[in-house]
């Protein structure tokens, strides 16, 4: 029975469309990157530490902000450091992640869009 179960897992998957997959990957990514990079100091749910690093749950940050923070980071009050190793697909799929989890949108943000909003960056 365990054996005609594995047979059908690939047919499951490849009624997905590529969008979809596609879709997923960049989640599971996005997930792995914000572990390394982001749980730290905003915790595993985005609520952050009190007044210490802000929640990220509910962020009214729009999408091209966010890269650029991501990318930057901000210095001042509310510092938070740079990561310049990250590539605009790995923001990409750190925002999509994100978008997902605390925003319930099920959609990929595009790498093109990741890189127009660096170039804008202020």
């Amino acid at each position: 029975m365990k054996y005609i179960l594995l047979l059908f897992v690939p047919v499951l998957f490849s009624c997905q469309s590529k969008e979809e997959i596609t879709q997923q990957q960049y989640s599971v990514e996005g997930m792995a990157l914000y572990q390394t990079h982001c749980e730290n100091c905003h915790q595993a749910d985005g609520s952050g530490l009190r007044d210490l690093y802000p929640s990220i749950q509910k962020t009214k940050l729009s999408p091209e902000v966010l890269a650029c923070l991501l990318k930057n980071g901000k210095k001042g009050n509310g510092f938070m450091p740079a990561n310049a190793k990250l590539q605009a697909l790995d923001i990409a799929e750190l925002i999509t992640y994100m978008r997902e989890k605390w925003d319930g949108k099920n959609q990929i943000y595009p790498v093109d869009s990741v890189r127009l909003a660096l170039k804008d960056c202020r």
